[in-house]
């Protein structure tokens, strides 16, 4: 993964010191920024420690945030992303194909509030996330089978910290760690794209967590950063499909998630 993005990553850190010097303060201001991020995203599911399924994608999207500050220090803000990649898919099951779309969509809302100490800023927050991925498997694998096609949703509380450090009066680091809790999973299974099956698979998750991490070199404009975000979800409970002569019972398998990435956004506003 880190051969791929050597070059995005040497061409934006190099960027924001290409445009001119502003002044940047720590504090939280009112505005917005958008960007692009590039990252590989990796899935894997298993039953009682056993493989049961993987993912593999690399993904290129777009990502923009608003912020509105507030008074004694507090601040509002949503942020979305949406991004596309081709993902391998292999199962125990069926074995495996290519060349699939995948798309991932995030939106999110928070709520946080400033604290200042000498050239350093700490900005907790929580909010509400949406977070869903799209897998079109819809496909024949190298054993004969189709692949369903995946529709997975999250919605979770995060509970995170920004932490600003000074630079200079035209840039600084900003570095964020957060924790997830997720509140509902639901994910279908699309089994109607197989010849002879008349429903689908649906269930719910209601256990879960994850966790971002991301260092970013900021100026007054532009901004460039590595980024990490992680989901362990636990099995989830029964559902049900069925073709035409029967019904079956199913579950979707403990699951982690996993997305390494870089990003580059441009910030307007004050």
């Amino acid at each position: 993964m880190l051969k791929w993005m050597a070059p995005w990553l040497l061409a934006l850190a190099t960027l924001p010191a290409l445009v001119q010097a502003q002044d940047l303060p720590l504090k939280t201001v009112t505005g917005g920024d958008v960007g692009i991020q590039v990252f590989g995203h990796t899935f894997d599911a298993d039953r009682d420690g056993a493989f049961d399924m993987w993912l593999d994608s690399k993904k290129i999207g777009l990502a923009g945030s608003i912020v509105q500050t507030l008074e004694d220090g507090w601040h509002w803000g949503a942020d979305a992303r949406h991004a596309t990649g081709a993902t391998t898919y292999s199962s125990a099951a069926q074995g495996s194909n290519s060349g699939n779309a995948e798309t991932l969509t995030e939106f999110r809302l928070t709520l946080g509030r400033d604290f200042t100490a000498g050239q350093q800023v700490l900005a907790p927050y929580t909010g509400l996330g949406y977070r869903t991925v799209l897998s079109y498997l819809k496909g024949y694998t190298n054993a004969g089978y189709v692949s369903p096609t995946r529709n997975g949703n999250l919605v979770y509380l995060p509970i995170g910290v920004i932490h600003r450090y000074s630079l200079g009066s035209d840039a600084r680091v900003a570095t964020t760690l957060e924790y997830d809790h997720l509140l509902q999973g639901t994910q279908k299974t699309h089994y109607t794209d197989i010849v002879g099956y008349v429903s689908d698979l649906n269930v719910t998750q209601k256990k879960g967590k994850g966790a971002r991490l991301s260092v970013a070199y900021e100026t007054a404009r532009w901004s460039t950063s590595v980024f990490f975000h992680y989901w362990n979800i636990e099995e989830s409970e029964v559902g049900t499909y069925a073709n035409a002569t029967t019904v079956f019972s199913a579950t979707e398998a403990h699951n982690i998630s996993r997305e390494l990435g870089i990003q580059i956004r441009y910030r307007f506003g004050r």
